[in-house]
């Protein structure tokens, strides 16, 4: 696996959206970070995760890889940056081949940081994804995760 180019842009615009789990948040930090538990629900509803490796320590990486219902398979991988279990996550995220928009088929880096603010035995999950190339690319992330949220919520039940 290829480390593209970190030039990171603050200038762009960011993507966050924030979802509350009913589950405390060792368990919702385990199911971002443990490959078992990534692989049973990661991904929009329908998709399948065909694999999943984590080293999950910084600059450690991690490796997803999802079959959409159209036989396509999609691509994740990146850098762990930040690691404070249970509280927080942050990750590099690359873009590679992926039809977001806003790239032309070069490998592009993106940040992502996830809080994990525990309120009472329910888990608010805060993700913010910085450095996306375009409206369109926020866009399209904003529709994948939130529909990760839906699975990690059908998931969690």
């Amino acid at each position: 696996m290829n480390r593209p180019s970190e030039d990171l842009d603050d200038k762009l615009p960011i993507l966050r959206t924030s979802r509350l789990f009913d589950a405390d948040a060792q368990c919702v930090f385990d199911a971002w970070t443990q490959p078992n538990h990534l692989s049973e629900w990661f991904g929009p509803p329908g998709c399948t995760v065909e694999s999943t490796t984590v080293d999950l320590r910084v600059g450690g990486l991690y490796n997803i890889t999802i079959q959409t219902p159209g036989d396509e398979r999609i691509y994740h991988y990146g850098e762990y940056r930040e690691i404070d279990r249970p509280r927080r996550l942050s990750f590099t995220w690359v873009l590679s081949g992926q039809p977001c928009g806003g790239h032309t088929g070069d490998d592009i880096v993106s940040l992502v940081s996830i809080n994990f603010d525990e309120i009472d035995d329910k888990t608010e999950v805060i993700l913010i994804h910085e450095q996306l190339p375009s409206t369109e690319a926020i866009e399209s992330h904003r529709f994948g995760w939130e529909a990760c949220f839906d699975s990690l919520t059908t998931w969690l039940e």
